[in-house]
């Protein structure tokens, strides 16, 4: 008998067109919060790809996090420059973006092995200080993106909504 291993879900992400909107109704309507927000762009960001490519130009967009429970809500908005969250809005518009499963960093290349052998590729990676990120093209079988990352430590967030 094959003994399963216990799947670590951590996250949901929605992206959005309107940060600051989301984050209210979010709060007002289903008393969701508080938020920690940050801003991701080339000096919080390394070795940051898309599509395989090294990003080199500049990128922005702005995450806000909130934790329900064992699972942390994600609100994502693209602010500029390449990212796989302009692509979501563009196709599907705002809505369910991922799921991400928290994997040990020694099992990661492993993962990213097995869903490529399957044609899934990685269409987005990066770290944020001591956490990566890996967005797996699972939109044809899932229905949306699958991430995988290590759930490292990340720096304070840069306001929290609503403020204190």
């Amino acid at each position: 008998m094959t003994t399963k291993t216990p799947r670590k879900y951590k996250q949901i992400a929605i992206v959005v067109k309107d940060i600051e909107k989301a984050l209210k109704n979010w709060h007002e309507m289903l008393g969701i919060g508080p938020w920690a927000v940050r801003t991701f762009n080339p000096s919080t960001v390394r070795d940051f790809y898309v599509d395989g490519k090294l990003v080199t130009e500049d990128f922005e967009f702005i995450i806000a996090v909130c934790w329900e429970g064992e699972i942390e809500w994600e609100l994502i908005q693209p602010v500029k420059g390449p990212n796989i969250y302009w692509r979501h809005l563009e196709t599907e518009g705002e809505g369910l973006h991922h799921v991400k499963e928290i994997i040990s960093d020694e099992n990661i290349p492993g993962v990213i092995a097995e869903f490529a052998a399957r044609g899934i590729p990685v269409t987005q990676t990066g770290w944020i200080d001591g956490d990566c990120h890996y967005y797996l093209d699972t939109k044809a079988t899932l229905g949306y993106i699958y991430e995988i990352g290590n759930g490292g430590p990340i720096s304070p967030a840069t306001r929290m909504y609503p403020s204190a």
